[in-house]
This record gives structure tokens, C-alpha cells and sequence, in this order.
């Protein structure tokens, strides 16, 4: 079999792509790789010990200010909104399987893909972690409290959503709704180990509420409800734009507004204001991406990185530990010294990232789950 012939399959897909989904996917893996850059970058703004290093805007807040209410960044609502693509791609491989090959043939790449996800969470956070090898055996980090796991059980719940209500997003909705509902009730009761004020005590530890579980499963559901709206009118995405993915994004910020009144954004429990901030961002997010193929605007790279977004997450977990060293070692040197700081931390990184998928795209391979 020829090169050729071999890139033309790797590149072949079921179902057509989407450019402007593959720009905002790039526009999400390119935060979540400056989210790991900025995460050893820890430094305390209330005396200054230690000095804070790197862009606090895109770092987490909690890495720069440790109390409650929290300081939220756009980085604190980057996973949710990973969860959220995942969602949304997940509604439209579910339900294209489904249709062409029956649910069997849909439910087995779903288990692929969550299996997948698995494997990644015991290799980064049981084995790279150490959470196997911690003295409580309780393995949370690997199976419900890391990224990862979070990713696979969101993962699951928007096969499942679809699979149980395949035809009305609206129902999806509600019942992403319903969940929000459930983890603000259950987030207010005095006995719930939680971060936050009055934090109570069970689950004992080393146990852990599974917040994030519960919300990004949530989140993961609104994605396959917006999937489905952009594809109200076959002939003419616009349609499900006005009518569903603006408006209910525009309520999405309105909630969070006022809810977070009561019940402030936590990006370690995914609180429910924290929540309805994702799904309005992912929401206003991908209307400003087709926006832009309607001006025929296509921002450099972010294609290519979108296209393969789970490796370059992988990757940029490696990128975690050359940052980590640079950190540790020449601390004093770096604060000293912005602009060299900026290149080999702040560009570096990413500019290798983006080589890496442009080298990808220029071989037609698409690494996906």
C-alpha cells in the first residue's frame, strides 16, 4: 500500500469535520497547554512568598490566592470546557454510529473511547502520580478525582444521555439541568467535605464527594444537547443558533451571574456557578468560531491542533515536568529576567506543540479517540 493510500485512511472520517469546531477545539487544547505551563508558575500575591512568576490571568487562581471565595480564571473553566467539546463530539459519533450500524456498534467505540480515557488517568495519575503507590489505596485520582477520570465519566454520561433520550435535546437539557440542581443542594448541606466555608466531614478521609464527577457529566451533557441544536436545520446551522445555542448560553451567564451570588465558583468541585460559566462560554465560544468561517477568518494552527487534541493534551503533561524543572532550579533567575522567561516557558512549549500537529497535518493523521 502506498504513502498516499495509507494518509487518505487515516484521514478519512465518518462524519465530516467540522473546521470551525476543529478552531475552537485548538483554541481549548492551546489553553489547557498554557494551563500546564503556568501551573508550576505557583507564587503567593498576598506577601509575596514565594514571588509570584508567569501570567496570573492564565494560571489557576487558587495557584496565586488560597482562600473563599475563590479567584476564578478563564484557566479555572478550561476542563469544563474540554468536557463540554467532548460532549458535543460525542453526540455527533454516538448517534451517526448509531444510525449507519446500530447501537452495539455505537456503545462498542463508546467504550473505546472511555477506556481509553482510563487507561490515560491510571498511567498519569496512578503510575506518573503515584496515586497506586499512596499508603490509602483509595486510587481517587485514577478512578473519579482526576482530570482524566473526570473526562471518561463525563464522557460516559453524554453516551448514556444520548443513547436514553437520542431525539430531543431539550430533554437532555433538562436533565443536565436537574443534575446542576442536585450538586447546589447537595453542596449546601453541612455534612458534604467540600472546599469552601463549614466544610464538613464526610466522605473521611482519604475519601473525596465526587463534585467534579457529578457536575462534568453535566457539562458533558449540555455539549451533545448544543451538538444537537447545530443541526436544527440541516440546510442551515443559523437556525439552531438563534433559536436554541445563544439564547440558553445567554441564560447560562445570567444564572452564573446571580448564582454565584450565592454559591461561589470552586474550580476543585465544579460548583454549579462555576458550571453554568463553562457551558456559556463553550456556548458563545463556538458561535464566534462558525462566525468566523462565515468571514472565511481562520486563525493559524488552531486547526491543526484541534484535529488532534487528545495527543497534544498528553503531551503537554510532559511538558509539565521541563517546566517543573526550569522552576525549581533557576526560580530567582527567571523572575529576574521576564522576557527570556516568556520565550523558553511562555513560547517554547507551545511553539513545539504546534509543530507537532502541523507536522501531523502535513501527514494527514488524525490521532483521535
Amino acid at each position: 500500500m502506498s504513502e498516499e493510500n495509507v494518509e487518505i485512511e487515516l484521514e478519512r472520517s465518518k462524519n465530516p469535520r467540522y473546521q470551525w469546531f476543529d478552531q475552537f477545539r485548538g483554541l481549548i487544547i492551546m489553553f489547557l497547554i498554557i494551563s500546564v505551563i503556568t501551573w508550576p508558575l505557583t507564587g503567593d500575591i498576598t506577601d509575596g512568598d514565594p514571588v509570584w512568576l508567569g501570567i496570573p490571568l492564565l494560571n489557576h487562581g487558587f495557584q496565586y490566592f488560597k482562600g473563599y471565595p475563590a479567584l476564578i480564571t478563564i484557566i479555572d473553566i478550561g476542563q469544563q470546557i474540554f468536557m463540554f467539546v467532548l460532549g458535543f463530539g460525542a453526540f455527533l459519533a454516538f448517534s451517526s454510529r448509531r444510525e449507519k450500524h446500530g447501537a452495539k456498534t455505537a456503545w462498542k467505540h463508546a467504550g473505546i473511547r472511555i477506556g481509553v480515557l482510563y487507561i490515560l488517568s491510571f498511567l498519569a495519575s496512578g503510575l506518573i502520580g503515584g496515586d497506586l503507590f499512596s499508603t490509602n489505596h483509595t486510587w481517587n485520582e485514577v478512578l473519579y478525582y482526576g482530570t482524566l477520570a473526570n473526562l471518561a465519566i463525563g464522557t460516559f454520561a453524554a453516551y448514556l444521555a444520548v443513547y436514553l433520550i437520542p431525539k430531543s435535546a431539550d430533554k437532555r437539557m433538562y436533565l443536565c439541568i436537574g443534575i446542576l440542581i442536585v450538586h447546589a443542594v447537595l453542596y449546601f448541606l453541612p455534612f458534604f467535605k467540600h472546599y469552601g466555608p463549614s466544610p464538613g466531614t464526610w466522605p473521611a478521609d482519604p475519601w473525596t464527594f465526587p463534585w467534579n464527577a457529578l457536575n462534568h457529566a453535566a457539562i458533558a451533557i449540555a455539549g451533545t444537547c448544543f451538538s444537537q441544536w447545530y443541526k436544527m436545520d440541516p440546510e442551515d446551522p443559523k437556525v439552531g443558533f438563534k433559536k436554541r445555542i445563544l439564547p440558553v448560553s445567554m441564560i447560562a451567564i445570567i444564572v452564573f451571574y446571580c448564582y454565584d451570588w450565592i454559591q461561589a465558583a470552586e474550580h476543585h468541585d465544579a460548583t454549579t456557578s462555576l458550571a453554568f460559566l463553562a457551558i456559556a462560554a463553550s456556548g458563545f465560544l463556538i458561535a464566534v468560531f462558525y462566525s468566523f468561517e462565515q468571514l472565511n477568518f481562520k486563525v493559524p494552527v488552531l486547526s491543526e491542533m484541534g484535529k488532534n487534541m487528545l495527543l497534544l493534551f498528553i503531551l503537554s503533561l510532559l511538558i509539565d515536568y521541563y517546566v517543573g524543572f526550569l522552576v525549581d532550579d533557576f526560580r530567582d533567575f527567571l523572575v529576574m529576567n521576564p522576557i527570556i522567561t516568556m520565550l523558553i516557558i511562555g513560547i517554547l512549549p507551545i511553539a513545539f506543540e504546534a509543530g507537532i500537529a502541523m507536522l501531523l497535518a502535513r501527514k494527514k493523521w488524525i490521532i483521535k479517540v
